[in-house]
């Protein structure tokens, strides 16, 4: 039986999106990423998905997205002895069950309290993947991981978050990262100046939705600038991956790296 929430935060209900975009995703022939647990999410939810069924682009990225990110951990966990997975700004992701190797590692699910307690009613605590209810701007969270694991190994995982904050409290919260988790990675996604700027250009899954794009980068580079303990890894377009699935104008787009990363781009770094 569907059950109806509401969300407090206009930023927490953007969590339905990359959700739908898996379960739509999952349900296709040449499904690009299966997601059985995000169908059975959607199913059990009671909202108005058609909102999103006319972001094509999204649709795409978002899968484009998980996909990327899941590969990231995948190669941390063979990579690694000790490795900690933290999905920060986690919502209704389902990582941890996508992951064949997730038994190789401990995994810890971070976002606000009211999307950890939709998470707890969903998708139950499994036993090594943990739930952490608070704000990604605090700094107590990450002091008890590392407490937790003095000897672990750290990727950090920000999936769809970064751009609904401001350009000073991504780079706080970076730093703080680097301030506790030398040795590991961080890996997030990001806008480009072109969304961050306009208030007229948004992604295609966010139109007629009241969350605003507040930041935006163009080079990995920058990062390394203001934050030197941060390497760039890699810098990866979306438009690289699956071309045939973008469409014409995205296989085209795709051609243009600086055009690009103008709209937006996935980065990893490792932390030194």
């Amino acid at each position: 039986m569907k059950k109806k929430y509401e969300f407090k935060s206009i930023v927490a209900e953007t969590l339905l999106i990359p959700l739908y975009m898996r379960a739509k995703e999952s349900r296709r022939k040449d499904a690009i990423l299966r997601d059985q647990q995000a169908e059975q999410l959607v199913e059990s939810i009671d909202y108005d998905y058609s909102k999103f069924d006319g972001a094509s682009l999204s649709a795409v990225g978002c899968v484009v997205r998980g996909l990327y990110f899941d590969n990231a951990i995948r190669r941390f966990i063979a990579t690694h002895r000790n490795p900690v997975v933290v999905n920060v700004g986690c919502g209704l992701d389902t990582r941890y069950q996508r992951i064949e190797e997730h038994d190789k590692a401990t995994f810890y699910e971070m976002d606000l309290p009211e999307v950890i307690d939709l998470r707890r009613e969903l998708l139950p605590e499994p036993k090594d993947d943990r739930y952490i209810a608070g704000s990604l701007l605090e700094t107590q969270w990450m002091d008890d991981l590392r407490e937790t694991h003095p000897e672990g190994e750290f990727i950090i995982i920000i999936e769809g978050v970064l751009m609904y904050f401001y350009e000073k409290q991504v780079w706080q919260l970076l730093t703080r990262l680097a301030d506790r988790f030398s040795g590991g990675e961080v890996w997030f996604d990001v806008c480009g100046p072109m969304l961050a700027k306009s208030k007229h250009i948004k992604p295609d899954s966010l139109r007629g939705h009241n969350a605003q794009i507040r930041s935006g980068l163009k080079d990995g580079h920058e990062v390394e600038v203001w934050e030197p303990r941060l390497q760039l890894i890699e810098q990866a377009l979306y438009q690289k991956f699956f071309p045939k699935r973008w469409g014409f104008g995205g296989m085209l787009m795709g051609k243009f790296p600086g055009i690009c990363k103008r709209f937006s781009s996935l980065l990893g770094y490792q932390i030194k």
